[in-house]
């Protein structure tokens, strides 16, 4: 019986090439869409799963609402004296380790990023698969160094590399160990390891990252209550950092949900997987609609073959099973040719993603492609069946093939839904692209464009010592047209803070972050001065001065919110004000305020936006960077210099130079990537929308033939007849638009919410959705009016 349903369902194919064609097509592209989602959404999801224990393991975050900025680090050595907690089984941190000189091997320096400093028992949290070595002797024995594959290959060719020396400095480390490359599936990142430094004294010294393991059952959510008391007690209880929160957040999720600008690679998002996964579900109904469509409206050609079944003694469950044979086999050909596409398609969808996705038919993804294509194949197909299945032998051979109208309204419906679903998909893409375009426009109160920015040079070498020689070598380069110093990427997110009071008796004890910069700092970065002067090299009182061991000086500038915040009726009032903070070791800092620029935003326009201070000559970080304004036409020419430069005057071989406006488009990635997937998707929702417009119209025409050929003998012309055929259509998407619109609206809504600058909802993006949804709509249908109202009427009412 199953080989007779088969050649029967292959007759009807060979029979019906356009029927099986474009339930072929929208099937397959629906289903490769949804498969290419699928290998994403898989990878998101299998972030850190492999590592040991990982649904015990969180990690600790502080956040400063005074600053309203926060990040994953905190001072390990606070937390490590937790272990005496009954509900923590154990703690892991990763320390961060200040940038010293590159290593150099025979004359040639390399770059290392990201070396962390751990215990033995990091292996207890991260698969680490050894290569070579013994990681455990590295973590216990100082001066020894683990490398990364990667890097041990990029350095010394080979990864037999135990007992090979690298130079840092004045420091020589023995390599002891070489570890695999991490996965590209976790959220941990680093190239080198190294023994865990001693213990430090200063506890508001945010030192590294901080993993605990908790026992089994334990309440992460009153743990986290109970280590920030006992954590607020020892590190700020003497401080106006009181008011930081400490979270604990599960290592499973840090992929998807954490967004500090401190993390050790770039995260994804959970709203854009989501966003993802909704739109594949979307392409999957779509085209499950698709064949619904098609099915019923070839059903008036195959229904005569129904009543000479039926006639024949085929009883109804063997017409059901034969039309979900043909289902079952057009969903299971569709998938082959959709895996197909997703092999064709996967190294682009991996560049738009951002991974290196492949799809592996032995995993559970592949089962899941089996169970979807079944289930699609049996869901879609069964209303059909049931429906052909019901005809009446009686009525079909006599020439009867209405079936009422619920069949009629079954068919509608699924076009509005298509419709409204096209409609909402085309605002949502406009609206997405509206909002990035609005981000990456937005005045950030500095110049973006034209700006290099060398990043990870140890602070000591342009901060704390002027190093005039090397701005003045950089400066003299053709194309620069200045250079200046600074120690946070405005790109990114704050490093500092410390508690200001100014002389006004307004102003008193106020935490904000500050930035450290030198020299002509507003010109070189483009700030917008309002009151006062630059800081300048001919004013030596404005570059940082250690007086003595307990008091030291400097110049400021406010930015304009600060100005006011602290008191001043005009910014012109700040200018010549004392304001006095600390350096964190009992060194007293005396600032005068020199100038008054313009608010900055510092990182994505998203995050909160605090007031800041720029103090000239004076940091408190690690690292600091040179910011080069330049002529771009000359780029090559000055990135060559540049290197030249660094190499000669501080032993720099591979330095980290990039583009300041490229790395401001960085910070929306994600939002870029949201708004990629519903341009697509809603491209794919438009094609098959109009797949199932052709479906439902080919129907229609096929039943008003005869009504066609009558008008066209009465003198209607072809237009007429297009538009007439093609109003119950255009109906149909005004009820779509009236359903899409309100829905669409609170949800872009929605979205938008969480931008503090945002686009408005603008009535002409709905307008030109619905527009374009009706004009794709009417030229679907018009084409196949066309060819109904161009047969000659003769040919369709000789048979009358």
């Amino acid at each position: 019986m199953f080989i007779n349903y088969l050649v029967t369902a292959l007759r009807a194919f060979k029979q019906q090439k356009q029927h099986f064609l474009l339930n072929i097509i929208g099937l397959s592209v629906g289903l490769a869409a949804a498969i290419l989602v699928a290998m994403f959404a898989f990878n998101e999801a299998s972030y850190d799963e492999q590592q040991p224990n990982a649904d015990r393991v969180y990690r600790v975050y502080q956040y400063f609402p005074s600053l309203g900025m926060g990040a994953p680090v905190v001072n390990k050595d606070v937390i490590a004296s937790f272990k005496d907690m009954a509900e923590i089984e154990d703690i892991l941190s990763l320390d961060l380790v200040p940038p010293g000189s590159e290593f150099v091997r025979d004359g040639v320096g390399y770059k290392l990023e990201n070396v962390l400093a751990a215990r033995s028992n990091v292996t207890d949290f991260i698969n680490i698969d050894i290569a070579a070595g013994d990681l455990a002797k590295v973590l216990t024995t100082p001066n020894m160094i683990a490398l990364s594959e990667q890097y041990a290959i990029r350095i010394f060719g080979s990864t037999a590399i135990i007992g090979e020396t690298l130079i840092q400095g004045n420091k020589r480390w023995q390599v002891g160990a070489v570890f695999a490359d991490l996965p590209d599936n976790t959220h941990f990142f680093f190239q080198a390891l190294i023994k865990e430094p001693p213990a430090n004294s200063n506890f508001q010294n945010n030192n590294g990252y901080t993993y605990i393991r908790v026992t089994p059952g334990a309440d992460a959510g009153k743990l986290a209550k109970a280590i920030e008391q006992r954590y607020r007690e020892v590190v700020y209880k003497d401080s106006d950092y009181d008011s930081a929160q400490l979270t604990l957040n599960p290592l499973t999720a840090l992929h998807l949900t954490a967004s500090s600008n401190f993390e050790m690679k770039m995260n994804g998002s959970l709203s854009t997987l989501r966003i993802c996964i909704g739109l594949s579900i979307l392409l999957v109904l779509l085209a499950a609609f698709n064949f619904i469509n098609m099915s019923i409206a070839q059903s008036a050609k195959r229904a005569k073959e129904v009543g000479v079944r039926k006639a024949l003694g085929a009883s109804k469950s063997q017409i059901v099973c034969q039309f979900l044979v043909e289902s079952l086999l057009i969903t299971i050909i569709a998938a082959l040719i959709a895996c197909m596409l997703v092999e064709l398609v996967t190294p682009a969808f991996n560049q738009l993603v951002d991974r290196q996705l492949a799809l592996n038919y032995s995993s559970a993804l592949g089962a899941a492609i089996a169970v979807v294509t079944l289930l699609v194949g049996l869901l879609a197909g069964i209303y059909p069946a049931m429906f052909m299945s019901a005809f009446s032998a009686k009525r079909v051979l006599s020439g009867d093939i209405q079936r009422g109208r619920t069949a009629i309204a079954v068919r509608k419906s699924l076009l509005v839904l298509q419709s409204a679903l096209s409609v909402a998909l085309i605002i949502a893409a406009l609206l997405l692209q509206q909002q990035l375009a609005h981000l990456q426009s937005l005045p950030v109160g500095y110049a973006k464009e034209g700006k290099l920015m060398i990043s990870d040079i140890d602070a000591g070498d342009i901060f704390y010592n002027q190093n005039n020689v090397l701005l003045d070598r950089i400066n003299a380069i053709d194309g620069v047209k200045q250079a200046s110093v600074i120690d946070i990427s405005l790109t990114g997110a704050y490093n500092s803070s410390r508690t200001f009071t100014a002389d006004n008796g307004q102003f008193t004890k106020q935490t904000l972050p500050f930035i450290g910069v030198g020299n002509d700092a507003v010109s070189a970065l483009d700030l917008s001065l309002v009151a006062g002067r630059d800081f300048s090299a001919k004013m030596g009182a404005d570059w940082f001065n250690k007086v003595s061991d307990t008091q030291a000086t400097a110049s400021a500038i406010l930015t304009e919110s600060l100005a006011k915040q602290a008191g001043y009726a005009t910014a012109e009032d700040a200018i010549g004000s004392i304001w006095r903070t600390d350096t964190g070791y009992g060194q007293k800092l005396t600032i005068t305020v020199v100038g008054v620029v313009k608010d900055i935003k510092v990182g994505s326009v998203k995050d909160t936006q605090p007031s800041t201070i720029f103090i000239c000559g004076y940091t408190s970080s690690w690292v600091g960077r040179i910011i080069v304004n330049l002529d771009l036409t000359q780029l090559p020419h000055v990135k060559s210099q540049l290197a030249n430069i660094l190499a000669e005057t501080l032993d720099i071989y591979d330095p980290k130079i990039e583009m300041m406006a490229d790395n401001y488009r960085a910070l929306y990635r994600n939002d870029e990537r949201a708004t990629e997937f519903v341009t697509l998707f809603s491209g794919l929702a438009v094609f098959l929308a109009c797949v199932g417009t052709f479906g439902l119209a080919s129907f229609s025409v096929l039943r008003r033939q005869k009504e066609v050929a009558v008008r066209k003998v009465l003198g209607a012309s072809r237009i007429s007849i297009m538009n007439l055929l093609a109003k119950e259509f255009l109906l149909l998407v005004v009820v779509s638009v009236a359903i899409a619109y309100p829905l669409t609206y609170w949800l872009v809504g929605d979205w938008l919410a969480n931008f503090n600058e945002r686009v408005d909802q603008a009535i002409w993006v709905y307008l030109i959705a619905a527009l374009s949804v009706a004009a794709i709509t009417w030229l679907t249908v018009a084409s196949l009016a066309f060819k109904a109202a161009s047969t000659r009427p003769s040919l369709t009412l000789r048979y009358e």
